[in-house]
């Protein structure tokens, strides 16, 4: 693909910017191959809730899928739409960074004193059980993704 990517880029250009302009992704992009993977080593593999789908998307479709998620980051980022302490898909945050705050904050309630309680969640299997629409929803109403973006949203999971 490198090898010719002078000659490619247009049409590819070309074909993410109709879906994006049409709002939605064309059906032939729309199918992936898709394979069962253990969701944790050590599971019983004769138990099919131990595994989770994972679908390998057309090189178009991942093209797609980055512009479109580098848009929307932007998009978060320039309307202070990202909860101030999320670490996840941020540039400069990890779980190093998400550590170090919460290590801090422990230190300073340590220093003045105050008890200190820490509830962790397991959200390993989160996007197992994510409701499309109720998503849909939430990015309309809390973020403001509505008519074109909220429609190519709508119409291109898959």
């Amino acid at each position: 693909m490198r090898e010719y990517v002078d000659v490619r880029l247009p049409y590819i250009t070309r074909i993410v910017n109709a879906s994006l302009s049409q709002g939605r992704l064309p059906v032939s992009q729309k199918h992936a191959i898709v394979t069962p993977l253990l969701k944790k080593t050590g599971l019983d593999s004769s138990d099919m809730n131990n595994f989770r789908p994972v679908s390998n998307l057309s090189f178009i479709s991942k093209v797609v899928e980055r512009v479109v998620t580098s848009q929307l980051q932007q998009y978060l980022a320039e309307n202070d739409l990202i909860p101030r302490f999320q670490s996840a898909y941020r540039k400069y945050h990890s779980i190093e960074t998400a550590m170090q705050r919460v290590w801090s904050d422990i230190l300073v309630a340590a220093d003045d004193r105050q008890v200190t309680l820490l509830g962790l969640l397991d959200l390993s299997a989160v996007f197992d059980c994510v409701d499309h629409s109720m998503l849909l929803k939430r990015l309309q109403s809390a973020f403001g993704l509505t008519d074109f973006v909220h429609d190519w949203a709508q119409r291109s999971h898959f």
